[in-house]
């Protein structure tokens, strides 16, 4: 097919280039390349996609140079520059070499990718091609330096604050991207510019500290009613959260921001608030905190404007919603500064879903004995599958919450057997106490105890899956899998005999228990609701028999079983299987080659480099990535 003249319509149906796609891995590499140049002019997306990261891997460098010069065709030169952006690194080279080319609109596609790789090695380069004849070529390698975030390129840059306002608008862009305040005083000079003005004061954002909140702050005070004030209080926001502590306000500033929060526009207000808040100054704190709650509604992260305001731990921890949770966020960033009244006070009171990963922060950090004497109430208060978050705190505040407990009358019996497991009672009297309690309260205890080892394992367990296995089953299983208690395994292939159920399969395939095989491959056979859990089960035991009942599902002609059969068999293959992945590197579904590109990479004998090298131009980026691993290694 030809790389120059006018674009070749395009016949080929979508089913047919689905088809073509799927048959690509098992091409010839010249045949490959003529059914990419086909696929990379079908309109949709995904097969453009698919077959261009195939380019990427499978078209050799002087095609795609053809590719880049092909003036009269845009969709072959832009499918070139996508396969150089998609090569990555091992672009890199051909990339700088086509910087030389004698054709600029080549040159200017070659900075286009490097931009896109962001390569530290390009910096010279570039720098070179600031002097290039075309506007356009230089315009685009300044964009390219500022990704590149090398202040050594600020010299270069400055002097193109003084150009023509294409190439002024791409140094202050660039300028911002490089982050540097020596580049502060320069773009402040700007800020009055009507053309470049706003970018200037975006990249005086971006580049952040005192000086540029200095800039800002003035110039909007000078400005308020000629600057769009949503967009300059955003900026001044988000210089301000970047401090690291709150700055002098300059005169005006705080009056202004405070009349803003009576604005008619959400925005507006939310910005003014979020810069009071971090300016620490005003008297209106719950109106800021309300505001700033009210667009930021995520309890789990603290907003920047309060990363500094430990003076509002007090406050915020005794309140309800996102600024409780923020409160104790903060307590944990300044554990000294927490009143320790307030933080018993917000004890008492049982925690949102959201709230609880905010307290534990907190209270990791906080050792005082007075969170020691509130942790047994909050801990009583908690729904029993909160309770296992809060045990390594019970152990931090050991001798507090003993007092405690042994002053407590109203506990009932199966938490105080867990309670007194955590503050480091004998292992053998907790197990005691375990079987002494009534089975339902038994299950609930051991629930609990899970990660206490040598308490669990002093359980009968065996007794106990004898006698009431529907009781016990999922508890003992849990244990089994956590503790690689093989012993057990009876147990569970008598009650999976019984009652195939899903926790019994689970159970016996992470405990490897190869005398289960059997069991298995008959309900192989017989649940098919239960077919992926038993291909993965018998993948994670292993060993010739299992093998070779994966190796049988592979070749079951059912697409669904075939895929689970081939993962599975890839966890536990041998040098003997690599023979049936190197058959299905060509497999028309993508998860089975992925499982070929692992199973090949483990066992790298040069027959299974070849079949590797094959699913390296893999059109499914996972598959090749990971063939590509290997190879590389």
């Amino acid at each position: 097919m030809a790389t120059n003249g006018a674009p070749q319509p395009f016949e080929t149906t979508w089913q047919e280039c689905i088809e073509l796609l799927d048959n690509l891995p098992s091409m010839p590499i010249e045949d490959r390349v003529e059914a990419i140049e086909r696929l990379i002019r079908n309109p949709s997306p995904g097969i453009r996609s698919r077959s261009l990261r195939m380019g990427a891997a499978a078209i050799p460098d002087e095609r795609i140079k053809d590719y880049l010069r092909s003036d009269a065709d845009d969709v072959l030169r832009n499918a070139g520059v996508e396969m150089l952006k998609m090569r990555g690194n091992r672009g890199f080279t051909l990339t700088l070499h086509l910087l030389k080319d004698d054709d600029p609109d080549v040159v200017l596609q070659s900075v286009i990718v490097l931009t896109h790789l962001r390569d530290p090695r390009a910096l010279e380069p570039l720098r070179s091609v600031l002097h290039h004849p075309d506007p356009n070529v230089v315009q685009e390698a300044i964009i390219a330096i500022g990704q590149l975030g090398d202040a050594r390129a600020i010299p270069d840059l400055l002097g193109f604050l003084e150009a023509d306002s294409w190439l002024q608008m791409a140094a202050v862009q660039a300028l911002g991207s490089l982050r540097s305040p020596v580049a502060v005083p320069h773009l402040k000079n700007l800020l009055t510019d009507f053309m470049s003005g706003p970018m200037a004061a975006e990249a005086l954002a971006r580049i952040g500290g005192i000086q540029a909140f200095k800039a800002l702050a003035q110039h909007w005070l000078r400005f308020c009613n000629e600057v769009d004030t949503e967009t300059t209080l955003g900026l001044l926001a988000h210089v301000l959260e970047g401090l690291p502590r709150p700055p002098s306000a300059p005169e005006g500033l705080e009056e202004k921001l405070s009349e803003l929060l009576g604005d008619d526009q959400e925005a507006v207000r939310v910005s003014a608030a979020r810069c009071l808040l971090a300016l620490a100054v005003g008297d209106q704190t719950e109106l800021t905190l309300n505001e700033v709650a009210h667009f930021h509604r995520e309890a789990a992260v603290l907003p920047a404007c309060l990363h500094h305001r430990k003076d509002l731990i007090g406050h915020l921890v005794t309140q309800s919603g996102a600024p409780r949770a923020w409160g104790f966020l903060l307590a944990a960033r300044f554990p000294e500064a927490t009143p320790m009244d307030a933080l018993v006070k917000a004890l008492s009171q049982p925690p949102a879903t959201d709230q609880l990963g905010p307290i534990l922060r907190a209270l990791e950090k906080i050792r005082a004995p007075e969170v020691g004497g509130a942790l047994l109430g909050f801990y009583l208060r908690l729904p029993e599958e909160q309770r296992a978050s809060v045990h390594p705190l019970v152990k931090h505040h050991r001798v507090a919450l003993a007092e405690r407990l042994n002053e407590s009358r109203d506990i009932d019996p199966p938490t105080r057997v867990v309670l007194k497991a955590l503050l480091g009672s004998q292992a053998a009297e907790i197990a005691e106490d375990v079987t002494g309690l009534e089975p339902d309260d038994r299950v609930r205890a051991v629930q609990e105890l899970l990660d206490v080892e040598e308490v669990v394992r002093l359980l009968p367990w065996k007794e106990w899956l004898d006698a009431d296995p529907e009781r016990y089953g999922h508890v003992a299983a849990e244990f089994a899998s956590r503790a690689n208690q093989r012993a057990l395994s009876p147990s569970f292939r008598r009650l999976l005999s019984k009652k195939p159920q899903p926790y019994l399969i689970r159970t016996l395939g992470e405990l490897a228990d190869r005398e289960s095989v059997d069991q298995l491959i008959e309900l192989l056979g017989t649940e098919s609701a239960l077919e992926p859990l038993i291909l993965e089960s018998l993948g994670r035991i292993g060993g010739p028999q299992a093998r070779q009942a994966l190796r049988d599902a592979t070749e079951s002609g059912r697409p669904q079983r075939e895929r689970m059969a081939y993962r599975a068999l890839s966890r536990c293959a041998t040098e003997e299987d690599d023979g049936i992945f190197r058959g299905a590197a060509s497999h028309s579904d993508w998860y089975v080659r992925l499982s070929c590109a692992e199973v090949l990479g483990r066992f790298s004998r040069p027959e299974n480099l070849a079949a590797l090298a094959q699913l390296a131009a893999d059109p499914v980026p996972i598959v090749a990535q990971r063939a590509l691993s290997f190879l590389e290694a």
